[in-house]
């Protein structure tokens, strides 16, 4: 690489749409680990060439880009010549063109692939996607350049919107096993923090993990290295659906905000089988899922960012927050808590309101802990573990 910041010739739009340079290079840094085929690296709607260009350069091989939109293909071409090596600049290329439109795009037939990558687009402004809005349709493009690659089963990764439907990833599933019947399967859900799923993305064939079904990934904030990874025999759909009927938390319970993107993925119980503890969910739904646990949970490697916060209850009170912090002073004072960080749903206007009162009547020594909101609707003080 050239530069600390290869995307800095990218703007306006297109930088919007573009996957971020750490999250591609951290993708491409997975796939450097998986036994892939030797060979170019394809992207059929390559867009910035961002992420064409960070697996070109992490894997060391040469690229072909595929880009409809003569600016955007000038765009990508920039980017190549901004993070590849010359050696590597020199044998790669981005062509302008429809890649539904195999013949038009006149490739050198003797030019064999390890990787195709397929990010369609998709509208911006709307809070649910479907299959059909993306384009190029991914069925149809992959079904055209699924013969390129230098043998079946070799790896194909598709990007797709976070916001579909589990049933509608379901249907894509089954689409893909009639074109692609060789090729094994591992959808991906990931996410950079922010309580959010960023991405939703198909691994197939080489770049599938084996024997694993689904998996969501925790971008680490600074390390590509780093990220946690959770991964299920099963995909989020097959789940059994479990209603969370026994809600009641108790004094000295062991509780955690769990990252809601993991929720949101649906691995969330794969996660707590890999921990090895026991416990129950009381609350799956809005920013602060919450899980109540026989034993502490151990930050480590496999759980980075998947905690939110974590403690132990010490006590539990009926008290609506809009009516002021009194009764959360008074309790906080007995506990000889000198910070107490509310961690629960407040208007915007009101929550530094009351922050500050908190922070400003509690004890000048002491310990700290949070307060967050129970499914009854009753207020639980907790404390650092």
């Amino acid at each position: 690489m050239k530069k600390s910041q290869p995307d800095a010739h990218i703007s306006g739009k297109l930088k919007q749409l573009s996957t971020p340079w750490v999250i591609a290079s951290e993708r491409a840094y997975r796939v450097s680990k998986m036994n892939i085929n030797p060979g170019f690296i394809l992207d059929l709607a390559c867009g910035s060439g961002i992420q064409l260009a960070a697996y070109s350069s992490r894997l060391n091989t040469p690229c072909i880009g595929i880009e409809l939109n003569p600016e955007r293909a000038k765009i990508s071409e920039n980017t190549l010549k901004e993070i590849l090596r010359k050696d590597l600049f020199t044998k790669s290329k981005i062509i302008t063109g429809d890649c539904l439109q195999k013949s038009d795009i006149h490739l050198d037939e003797s030019i064999l692939f390890s990787l195709i990558h397929l990010d369609p687009a998709r509208p911006t402004d709307i809070q649910s996607h479907t299959i059909s809005e993306m384009q190029p349709p991914p069925i149809e493009a992959l079904n055209i350049w699924k013969d390129v690659l230098i043998k079946k089963g070799g790896g194909i990764i598709l990007d797709l919107s976070p916001r579909l439907s589990q049933e509608q990833c379901n249907d894509l599933k089954l689409e893909l096993s009639n074109i692609l019947p060789d090729y094994k399967q591992t959808w991906e859900w990931s996410s950079q923090g922010r309580g959010r799923v960023d991405r939703l993305s198909v691994w197939l064939g080489s770049v599938a993990t084996k024997n694993m079904k689904s998996r969501y990934v925790r971008n680490h904030p600074k390390n590509i290295e780093k990220s946690t990874i959770i991964e299920s025999d099963n995909f989020p759909w097959e789940n059994e659906k479990v209603a969370l009927i026994n809600t009641s938390v108790n004094l000295n319970d062991l509780i955690s905000i769990v990252d809601p993107a993991l929720i949101a993925s649906g691995l969330e119980d794969a996660w707590i089988k890999s921990q090895n503890i026991e416990g129950k969910w009381i609350r799956k739904e809005g920013r602060r899922p919450l899980y109540v646990h026989s034993k502490t949970i151990i930050k480590n490697d496999k759980n980075q960012g998947l905690i939110f916060e974590s403690g132990i209850v010490r006590g539990i009170i009926e008290h609506d927050i809009n009516n002021g912090v009194e009764p959360l002073i008074e309790l906080g004072k007995k506990l000889e808590l000198m910070r107490l960080t509310l961690r629960l749903k407040i208007t915007p206007e009101l929550q530094p309101i009351l922050q500050s009162k908190l922070d400003r009547n509690l004890v000048d020594i002491g310990g700290s802990g949070f307060v967050i909101k129970l499914p009854n609707n009753t207020l639980a003080i907790c404390t650092k573990n």
